[in-house]
């Protein structure tokens, strides 16, 4: 038994643990035989179907699963599943023999490589290859595996092999592949009572190693949920387990704490977010195959989640590399939401119409059918106001070659997050432009671990090149600035977000405006209130396939426009956007990283302008073929607006429709008030006037 929290913590933190530290009053199984565990096993894989799975994944490309397999099974080891949370595609060879493995081993100078293979994610491949191939070696390599695991580990202590975090995603490991250990004849009643005592030996160490924080952290909702899961394959509905009842207490205190009510993970990491929703769906998942009725916290967090996943994607399914985050499609997570809460909305969103092998296998036929049963809808709402997280999105359609925006201003969440106060990006036509840099490792001695946190590696705007937001080291900020509440607000095709952050030294109030329109145009307006001299900086990262080629300065007449400095913003040769802006832009190299341990090189548009006491800067980013100039506020009917009050720019479509957009930069206190933009009268600090099949309509998106 480990030592228990009041003995390793402060006697000031014991009055905090109480109810949380779970004591054991007997060690977890104690009254649970071998034989038992093995039935409720078999049971769950013939509620699961385990026995049809063979047939439906011959008709499932599942090369790359049997490959993976294949690999370890040889002792190469290399993590780069979508789940994977710290994923590294460099193959490392282990000792094919599993009780020869160093289970504290660490490669590719990187604890978390260490802490990836004691997840034993793997084992799943295995068992995948064995229900695909029908080669029983797989599954009694799999369980070799675990027992080299049990072995290594005869006492659950502090060390690499056993973190909390680790421990929980392990024991969810093991039992989403003891039923197809069961069905392929491997699992004997020795195997069964060394898995029960080790799992038993690991839900009480981390009952004993809570912590406080875990009730907000992924950290703690991952391990609890895997216990539920973990004493339902083996112990059944009708357990008595203080464990289990412990484990849902500490989930009914964690899912309303880390879960906003916009349905967004509190820590702001896409990826994070869906390691948290996949545990509580496996947990529903877990209960109904039991029986049991789900909690309702359970199912609220389960639909919030689900959807305020499925509301962030941008077209074809794919996050972006917010935060701690990969770019990755997530297509597979979003259709198993869509089946285990028959939603057709969902199903839409996913895009596909059947459950990948490895979920199959892990949630069994039922759930692949229910999958096939719900009909697809389309979903009514294009955006989407996370008002709680600062996450707001909206697109042109739910198509994959749709436009699509994301706006980001809000808390900073955990150390997960990042400074990306007023960040943008921008799909246009299906296809990624202006992207987030992604996080490229957790190492504290990597100078680009903080960098990537850091204001320099998001689309915002600074004052004097330097921000209040400082990421310090791979978790820690020394500073941060202060984000206010952000407007929004939608008029059909239109779509508005206004954020503003405090900065100090010096003191400073940054604004930015954006405006999106369902074609795939991205309008900005981005403010500067300081006092004194200074200089505005914005930041424009591009998608690490897309090159810029400036265009001629010169020339009102040109297919491009008039406004600013120009851009042709292409891919293969073939140009997908231009960028247009205001102010003084350069374009300089940079670098990203879209997945874990890997960096790529992008284009930065760095623009600036020098300004006294405010500024205001206009910008744009739209498909091939629109065309951008700029355009005028009228006062009193015949009276030009000057561009300190006021900015416009008119943009042509590729179909003709002409969107003029205007933008107020302070509040309007003297003279007269009567404002006009291309003729139609409006009051308010942004407008637009569109102009299609040569009718005009004022559009008021902020009064």
């Amino acid at each position: 038994m480990v030592r228990s929290m009041e003995q390793t913590q402060h006697p000031a933190l014991r009055g905090a643990l109480t109810g949380l530290v779970r004591h054991a009053e007997r060690p977890a199984f104690a009254h649970v035989g071998a034989d038992v565990a093995l039935g409720h096993v078999r049971a769950a894989a013939a509620t699961l179907r385990v026995g049809e799975m063979p047939a439906r994944l011959a008709l499932m490309d599942t090369t790359s699963i049997v490959n993976r397999a294949g690999d370890v099974m040889r002792g190469v080891f290399y993590f780069t599943k979508p789940w994977d949370m710290e994923r590294c595609a460099t193959p490392f060879e282990l000792p094919a023999n599993p009780y020869e493995i160093d289970w504290c081993v660490v490669n590719n100078d990187d604890e978390e490589w260490c802490f990836m293979l004691n997840r034993m994610d793997y084992l799943e491949d295995l068992a995948a290859a064995f229900l695909v191939t029908g080669n029983v070696e797989y599954a009694r390599h799999a369980l070799d595996l675990v027992l080299a695991w049990v072995a290594a580990h005869p006492a659950i202590e502090p060390r690499l092999s056993t973190r909390t975090l680790d421990t929980g995603i392990r024991l969810r490991s093991w039992a989403r592949v003891l039923p197809v250990f069961e069905f392929a004849g491997v699992l004997g009643l020795d195997s069964m009572a060394r898995i029960l005592r080790s799992a038993g030996d690991q839900i009480d160490y981390l009952g004993e190693r809570y912590l406080p924080k875990y009730e907000t952290s992924n950290w703690g909702s991952i391990q609890t949920c895997a216990i539920v899961e973990t004493v339902l394959m083996l112990a059944g509905a009708g357990n008595d387990e203080g464990c289990y009842a412990w484990a849902l207490e500490r989930l009914a205190s964690q899912l309303p704490a880390q879960v906003y009510p916009d349905g967004v993970d509190w820590e702001l990491s896409p990826m994070y977010h869906i390691e948290v929703m996949l545990y509580v769906l496996g947990t529903r998942a877990a209960l109904e195959r039991c029986g049991l009725e789900v909690p309702s916290l359970i199912d609220s967090a389960s639909r919030g989640l689900s959807r305020g996943l499925a509301m962030q994607t941008m077209p074809g399914c794919v996050i972006d590399a917010v935060g701690d985050s990969d770019r990755l499609a997530v297509n597979g997570v979003v259709a198993l939401s869509a089946a285990l809460l028959r939603s057709g909305e969902l199903k839409y969103i996913s895009g596909v119409e059947t459950l990948d092998a490895l979920d199959l296998m892990a949630y069994g036929c039922g759930v692949a059918d229910a999958l096939c049963g719900v009909p697809a809808v389309v979903p009514q709402q294009r955006f989407f106001d996370g008002e709680d997280s600062g996450t707001y999105t909206a697109r042109g359609s739910w198509g994959q070659h749709a436009g699509a925006a994301l706006f980001l201003n809000g808390p900073l969440g955990s150390g997960h997050g990042h400074s990306d106060n007023l960040h943008v990006s921008l799909w246009v036509d299906g296809l990624p432009v202006l992207v987030d840099s992604g996080r490229y490792t957790y190492r504290e001695d990597v100078d680009m671990r903080p960098w990537l946190k850091g204001p320099f590696a998001h689309n915002g705007l600074m004052v004097d090149g330097s921000s209040s937001s400082a990421p310090k080291g791979s978790w820690g900020y020394s500073d941060f600035c202060q984000p206010l509440k952000t407007y929004a607000r939608h008029s059909g095709r239109f779509h508005y977000w206004e954020g503003a952050v405090v900065e100090h030294d010096p003191c400073a109030v940054l604004v930015r405006k954006a405006l999106f329109i369902d074609e795939g145009i991205l309008v900005g307006c981005d403010e500067a209130h300081c006092t004194g001299d200074h200089q505005l900086t914005s930041l424009f990262h591009f998608d690490p396939q897309l090159e810029l080629e400036a265009l001629a300065e010169e020339g009102a007449d040109d297919a491009y426009g008039d406004l600013g400095v120009r851009y042709s913003v292409r891919r293969a040769g073939e140009e997908v956007a231009v960028f247009c802006t205001e102010g003084d832009c350069t374009v300089e190299e940079g670098e990203c990283s879209l997945d874990y341990n890997q960096l790529s090189t992008q284009r930065v548009a760095k623009v600036t302008s020098g300004f006294t006491d405010s500024a205001a800067r206009l910008w744009c980013v739209a498909p091939a073929g629109v065309r951008v100039e700029d355009a005028q506020v009228w006062r009193n009917a015949d009276e030009a607006v000057g561009r300190d009050l006021a900015s416009a720019l008119r943009i042509t479509t590729r179909d003709g429709s002409v969107y003029t957009v205007a933008f107020f930069h302070r509040e309007v206190y003297s003279g007269v008030k009567a404002f006009a933009l291309e003729g139609v009268s409006f009051h308010g600090k942004a407008a637009v006037v569109s102009e299609r099949d040569g009718k005009r309509a004022l559009h008021l998106m902020r009064a």
